[in-house]
């Protein structure tokens, strides 16, 4: 079941901006240091990138940061693939722990696994945050 998302004023603005750039629906953006995560709405990632990834080279350069377009899909584990894509698992098992949904992302590949997990944890954090703003799951690695 999805959530009604509360954006603050900057990451509003910041969707309205894209969204008249690209003419893609935005229906989420967030980020970290180094990169702006937008999540554009099922359909519409081809139009929020552009023609050769006009788009987002537009993008980057106004924002001065590494820009991301991550299409929306309807049940998490799809959306956690939209994520992590070009990384693709081996397997994504989902269960019910004892405070809710847990997604497992399973893969015997090191090289995968550090790169899903980052340097102290970051990247599976932000896999969480992100996941967490649509879905009431939590998401580990194994």
């Amino acid at each position: 079941m999805a959530t009604r998302l509360k954006l603050d004023q900057e990451s509003l603005g910041l969707s309205m901006h894209v969204e008249r750039q690209t003419g893609a629906h935005i229906k989420d953006c967030f980020g970290d240091e180094e990169t702006i995560y937008f999540v554009v709405a099922q359909g519409q990632i081809g139009r929020a990138i552009g023609k050769g990834g006009v788009n987002i080279k537009r993008l980057q350069d106004e924002l001065r940061k590494n820009v991301r377009m991550v299409e929306y899909r309807e049940t998490a584990t799809d959306y956690i693939r939209s994520i992590i894509y070009p990384l693709r698992v081996e397997e994504i098992k989902e269960e019910l722990g004892p405070q809710g949904t847990i997604i497992t992302l399973k893969d015997s590949n090191r090289k995968t696994k550090g790169l899903l997990i980052g340097r102290e944890a970051r990247n599976l954090q932000l896999l969480n945050r992100a996941v967490k703003r649509f879905f009431n799951v939590e998401i580990k690695v194994e």
